[in-house]
């Protein structure tokens, strides 16, 4: 494996299927990324080893299922991969595999130069290989992918196979064939009017087909013309001939391209073929023969007529058809003689009437059913009733006499369908207010309207206002709303007492204290048709006037953890709201403004986690620049704007620093805060810096770009050392720190020590030597170096230093980074060979 690891093809081709259910042993060239020829072994051990590193990564644990077979198989795929002759024989297999691929792709494609995408995922499902598999198959075959081209609408024409039928009595191969001699695609009336007084001298059964075919042919000209029909023709050969392969069907469609250019299918006749393969071979063929389609429709229709024309047109029935035919006509014929009873019993008994058409339409749709059901109107109920509660008017009737068919009720007003169903209790919840309303109640059979209504006794309703909207403010309490249709006006009182400025529609009531809370009551007033006036219930809202909000002035922030935490002093009424404004904005000038207004200045910051009264947590839109944050007190309709707090996430403290020794060296580690570029170390002996400036204390300023490349370590002289790491901005030659963090760490004399693998008779066998007595202890981990003495697998414990075999557990998954720690915190060991501290073999 060279170069950087293709993440989206290790998805794609190894981690996806896998999810789907294949099988990694199968194709461990696949697994590992690499060529079926690999010979290398430094290559293949390479793949191996970036793949199980791969497998401890984060991005992947959406595959997690994947991810476990996977290092289930790294031991297996080490062996067969690294042993040339294992490694043959599973390329072998795996050649074999993707030949079979191939033959099937082969196979697919039927001589067809394409296959549709939708085609090549679901192959790639159905075999569970990756898409790419699937197209080298299909380059091998010498194919791609291709989508096939969009034909216009071939929808069957209206009585197609009736028309086919009588075509076949006529001995006429096509339509196209038969309207040749009379105008071809433009045929007119004139054209089918001139052949119908040919056919008038003759009087056979030919003649009769051929005037009804020419109806049929009307119909179609007069209903979009004769080109949409003579173009379904065409395809539909045209598919009929591609169920033999690509090749048939571009033969024929190169045979009929002029045909096809004249009903509107422009295309080349290499798209047309390939569009319309596509549409027989990867979607359900047509029933044959064709007849039996519409047969069928028209029997689950209950269209019998229609379904015995379509048997009597066929030539040659089979006896099957011919007796399904002869039962037909003596069903027909029954069903008939019902509808002649009932018709006759109409006159002395409706409901056994109805009951009988209606058992005759389960098993037949006829227009003399539909007629007798119109004829046979159901009786309305013998009363309705109207009555008002709450604004609403419910209406409610008795059943019906009427006791066949499905009964139900339609409730109108003033010619106004308001609802239908098998209920006999109704609800207008929005009646119209101040006017007299009578409702009607129609029984309805399936449908069907009784002749006459129940009709309720005239109500009047007195409808409240609508909209209604009450307000404090800082001047005045103010109310709005509509008012509903027939209405004269509206009259309010504040706890009983009239307000005086008050009009139609709206009011003004600047004489009630701020903070007081009073009830206004809003009523309509009607004049009804006989002149009075009445006034509704009315509706109640309780409103106080506006206090004004006291604005916050000791906003303050900071960053911990890449979380905004703000504070402040709480206001003694309101809620506060903290807006991150805009880059460039200069924030504006404390006053109180309408809350709208005062949110347009900048986004509200929404809380996160741990937040309160006086405190916001929460999580920026962006990191790592300067922020202005502005606090509003929102209390009721007004907003007072506070005092802007600037923060600059550049001068946030670093996290998670650390010193780590390194002989008489001491390596500094942290996290950077977003945004930081520069950053200043400090440090001194026995005693804390005062701040980056320290006149005491030494310092470095770095910048992350040589962070990242080098980090940053420092020699010091035995002994306590203090070490401070602070962000630093530079902004018109003045330089501006950020918190210091802090550190502490001892630098103490060294020991040197190394690991001596064992003889060629004893590889197994290892030995550590210490140049000193200090006691210590040996760590061993899979993968990653040993970071403490309890971080991984204890090997070795000597008190006094000197020489110690041991060996490394063959369960430790290789390689295994051996490190040795002094248990005195005062010394430090540094191993002299670190190369012979990585274990790869036994």
């Amino acid at each position: 494996m060279t170069g950087q690891f293709d993440t989206a093809r290790f998805i794609d081709e190894v981690l996806k299927p896998i999810q789907d259910g294949w099988r990694p042993d199968e194709d461990l060239f696949r697994v590992y990324l690499l060529r079926t020829d690999v010979t290398d072994d430094r290559t293949i051990s390479a793949a191996l080893e970036e793949v199980a590193r791969q497998l401890t990564k984060q991005q992947y644990r959406m595959f997690r299922r994947a991810t476990e077979i996977l290092r289930g198989l790294q031991k297996t795929g080490g062996e067969v991969l690294l042993d040339p002759a294992r490694r043959e024989k599973h390329r072998k297999q795996v050649e074999a595999a993707r030949g079979r691929l191939a033959s099937t792709v082969k196979l697919r494609l039927n001589g067809a130069p394409a296959l549709p995408p939708a085609e090549v995922a679901a192959q790639a499902r159905t075999l569970k290989v990756p898409r790419s598999a699937i197209l080298a198959a299909l380059r091998d075959a010498r194919g791609d992918v291709r989508e096939p081209a969009e034909l216009p609408p071939t929808a069957e024409p209206r009585q197609w196979a009736e028309a086919r039928g009588h075509l076949t009595q006529l001995r006429q191969s096509s339509l196209w064939d038969y309207v040749t001699d009379l105008g071809g695609v433009d045929t007119t009336v004139a054209h089918l009017s001139a052949r119908r007084e040919k056919l008038r001298v003759a009087r056979n059964a030919d003649s009769a087909a051929e005037t009804t075919l020419l109806q049929l042919i009307r119909g179609w000209i007069e209903n979009g013309g004769l080109a949409p029909v003579l173009r379904y023709e065409l395809l539909t050969d045209l598919a009929d001939r591609s169920a033999y392969g690509y090749d048939e069907a571009l033969s024929a469609a190169k045979a009929a391209s002029g045909r096809l250019r004249k009903v509107g299918v422009t295309a080349d006749p290499a798209a047309i073929a390939y569009a319309v393969w596509c549409g027989r071979a990867f979607t359900a063929a047509e029933p044959t023969p064709s007849w039996q389609e519409p047969y069928q429709q028209a029997i689950g229709e209950l269209r019998l007529r229609a379904a015995l024309t379509v048997l009597r047109q066929q030539p040659n029935l089979p006896e099957t058809w011919v007796a399904q035919r002869t039962e037909l006509e003596g069903r027909l014929a029954a069903l008939d003689a019902e509808l002649e009873r009932c018709e006759a019993l109409e006159r002395a008994d409706v409901e056994a009437a109805v009951t009988g058409y209606l058992k005759v339409r389960q098993e037949l749709v006829d227009d003399r059913i539909d007629a007798a059901l119109e004829r046979c109107r159901p009786a309305p109920p013998a009363s309705a009733t109207a009555t008002i509660h709450n604004g609403q008017i419910t209406v409610a009737w008795p059943p019906s006499p009427a006791r066949a068919g499905r009964i139900t009720y339609r409730v109108s007003r003033a010619g106004t369908v308001l609802d239908e169903g098998g209920g006999r209790e109704y609800t207008d919840r929005e009646p119209p207010s101040g006017t007299p309303l009578v409702y009607a109640v129609h029984a309805l059979r399936d449908g069907t309207p009784s002749a006459e209504p129940a009709r309720t006794a005239p109500v009047v309703v007195l409808g409240e206002v609508l909209d209604l909207d009450v307000r404090g403010g800082p001047d005045a309490v103010t109310g709005r709303w509509r008012l509903p249709p027939g209405a004269a006006g509206a009259e309010v009182t504040r706890s009983g007492r009239p307000v005086a400025d008050a009009h139609s529609t709206t009011f003004t009531d600047p004489d009630l204290p701020p903070g007081r809370t009073e009830d206004y009551l809003v009523r309509v007033r009607y004049r009804l048709p006989d002149g009075t006036i009445a006034l509704s219930t009315g509706l109640h809202r309780s409103a106080s006037r506006q206090e004004t909000p006291v604005a916050v002035t000791d906003l303050s922030a900071r960053f911990e953890d890449r979380d905004l935490v703000a504070e402040w002093t709480p206001p003694p009424r309101g809620e506060v709201e903290v807006l991150e404004l805009p880059d460039g904005r200069t924030p504006p000038e404390p006053d109180v403004v309408p809350v709208d207004r005062a949110r347009r200045y900048g986004t509200v910051i929404p809380a996160r986690g741990a937040s309160g009264r006086g405190r916001l947590r929460a999580t920026l839109s962006s990191v790592g620049r300067r922020q202005v944050l502005l606090p509003i007190t929102v209390l009721g309709e007004l907003a007072a704007i506070g005092t802007a707090f600037t923060l600059d996430a550049r001068q946030s403290p670093v996290s998670g620093l650390r010193a780590d020794r390194l002989g008489t060296a001491v390596q500094l580690t942290w996290e950077w805060p977003p945004g930081s570029t520069s950053a200043r170390v400090v440090w001194r002996p026995g005693v804390k810096p005062t701040g980056p400036e320290d006149p005491k204390a030494s310092a470095v300023d770095l910048t992350r770009v040589s962070y990242d490349g080098r980090g940053f370590s420092v020699t010091v002289p035995e002994g306590d050392h203090w070490f401070g790491v602070c962000t630093s901005v530079s902004t018109d030659d003045v330089r501006a720190f950020g918190p210091l963090s802090l550190t502490r760490e001892s630098t103490v004399g060294t020991v040197s020590y190394q690991v001596v693998p064992g003889p060629w008779y004893a590889r197994k066998r290892r030995k550590l030597i210490v140049g000193g007595t200090v006691p210590v202890v040996l760590v061993a981990r899979s993968g990653v170096r040993p970071m403490n003495p309890s971080d991984g697998e204890v090997l070795v414990r000597a008190e006094s230093g000197g020489s110690t075999e041991f060996e490394v557990p063959a369960g430790l998954r290789r390689p295994v980074h051996l490190r040795a720690f002094s248990r005195d915190d005062r010394v430090v060991l540094v191993p002299t060979r670190p190369d012979q501290l990585i274990v790869r073999g036994a």
